[in-house]
């Protein structure tokens, strides 16, 4: 179904501005992470639902350039194929306000009416595309604050675990009773598809904690703002300047566009990198034709892997290139394979109490990481909630100075200046809320394989 169709049968007043319940004290660090990584889920499918929203918002405008082009307007075929194409973008309801396709003539004059009116509705349609971004990015982010509510506690609590179980692991002398034991977890913390190997295991779980502690840091959250703050600044003022080419060069930000793509904020390191299969390449760059890059870090725990993807813009420092880089530079928590593996349950060996120990400091530092992220998440809240204010204002004063001008070109740049920096920032969160998870995921799965081969030693 149409995303937009969704929206607008919706009231932004209506939707559910509650920040959340922390997860009770009773409850166990396992069902904790459990909780969160529901809440997880429901961040993610908001995100897919506000990247629909803004697909639909580009093939509008591709529709609109479309028939611009029709230089002898509509005739009632034409009519009748744009109203089809308009009902899977809009639905029916918006697409029969825009044309409909009941008693069109074939005369010429009739033909012209059509373009003059579809072109109108497309207009007024995407005015309201914005109205629904933002009702969609409100949702998001209701999800996003009742995910980071119960991540912060899920954390403190697999912390506490994993402080305990570390404790009682020191305390014990013995030696092994058995070799190795059944363990329902096996996908979730596999390396490469394989289990059987402890080592390459617990040093799974510690390429997860180099890479949260050397990235989910305020520092790199004010980093990653800093950059979107002067290139957000950059396009608002060119936008502002938008001369009759609908276009306008940004002079002296080759900077800005550097640090767009280049920045610490897009990092694999401290993790190796790895080639992608062509098929993720393409996925994640958006296509065969996308001249956009695509690196992977080494395989993660449970067949994932970190995807930096760099947007490639047109040479030129233009409105267009600068939004692009913005858009669709960044990072993806994804599978390590275009056909993920097939990992079942089985047998795994039991730790060693050294092993367990070096499994409870990483899960230890991955939980205090976490939560002390609540610093970075509540500036972000504030700075995506300034960025759209400062973006609608700017959208609203096009909006209005271009009110009969009818510039279709300046329309395009501003809605995609709005939705470049929107989908920015959110698809960050998105990727941070992910991780976060994840990594706590992993986590109580290492602790639990832990605890179980900790009871497999038996005291001298």
């Amino acid at each position: 179904m149409s995303a937009f169709a969704t929206i607008a049968q919706e009231s932004a007043d209506d939707q559910n501005t509650d920040a959340g319940v922390a997860v009770p004290e009773e409850e166990t660090a396992t069902a904790a992470v459990s909780e969160a990584t529901a809440d997880a889920q429901d961040v993610a499918q908001e995100d897919a639902d506000a990247e629909q929203l803004n697909d639909e918002q580009d093939e509008l405008s591709d529709v609109e350039e479309a028939v611009a082009q029709e230089s002898e307007g509509l005739t009632p075929q034409a009519a009748a194929m744009l109203n089809i194409a308009l009902k899977n973008i809009v639905g029916k309801t918006h697409a029969n306000k825009i044309i409909a396709t009941e008693n069109y003539s074939s005369s010429r004059g009739a033909q012209r009416e059509a373009k003059q009116i579809a072109l109108e509705g497309i207009k007024e349609t995407l005015k309201r595309f914005w109205d629904a971004i933002k009702a969609q990015l409100k949702k998001f982010y209701n999800k996003v604050k009742s995910f980071f509510v119960k991540v912060f506690s899920a954390a403190r609590k697999l912390g506490d675990r994993a402080k305990k179980l570390q404790q009682k692991a020191n305390d014990t002398v013995g030696t092994i009773e058995e070799k190795s034991f059944s363990f329902g977890q096996t996908k979730t913390i596999a390396v490469d598809g394989k289990y059987n190997e402890p080592g390459s295991l617990t040093t799974g779980l510690s390429n997860i904690r180099k890479w949260i502690d050397g990235n989910i840091t305020v520092k790199k959250s004010d980093d990653y703002e800093n950059i979107i703050e002067k290139a957000q600044s950059a396009v608002e003022k060119a936008v502002k300047s938008l001369g009759s080419s609908g276009n306008v060069t940004l002079r002296d930000h080759a900077g800005v566009m550097k640090e767009l793509t280049e920045g610490g904020h897009l990092s694999i390191a401290p993790l190796s990198t790895a080639t992608p299969e062509p098929k993720l390449a393409d996925m994640f760059s958006g296509g065969k034709d996308s001249k956009d890059s695509v690196q992977m870090s080494q395989s993660l725990p449970g067949g994932k892997a970190i995807f930096k993807v760099v947007a490639k813009g047109d040479g030129e420092i233009t409105i267009d290139s600068l939004t692009k880089r913005v858009k669709n530079s960044r990072l993806i928590l994804g599978n390590d394979k275009y056909n993920p593996r097939d990992v079942s349950e089985g047998d795994v060996k039991t730790l060693t109490t050294s092993q367990i120990d070096k499994v409870c400091d990483d899960v230890i530092e991955i939980a205090e990481t976490s939560y002390t992220y609540e610093k970075a998440w509540e500036k972000r809240d504030k700075f995506q909630a300034k960025l759209e204010r400062e973006i609608d204002a700017i959208v609203k004063d096009v909006n209005s100075d271009n009110e009969d001008k009818n510039d279709s070109r300046a329309d395009r740049i501003v809605r995609d200046y709005a939705t470049a920096f929107t989908t920015s920032v959110r698809r960050r969160t998105t990727f941070e809320s992910q991780f976060i998870s994840y990594a706590l995921n992993v986590g109580s799965a290492m602790l639990n394989y832990s605890e179980r081969s900790l009871a497999q030693h038996k005291a001298k």
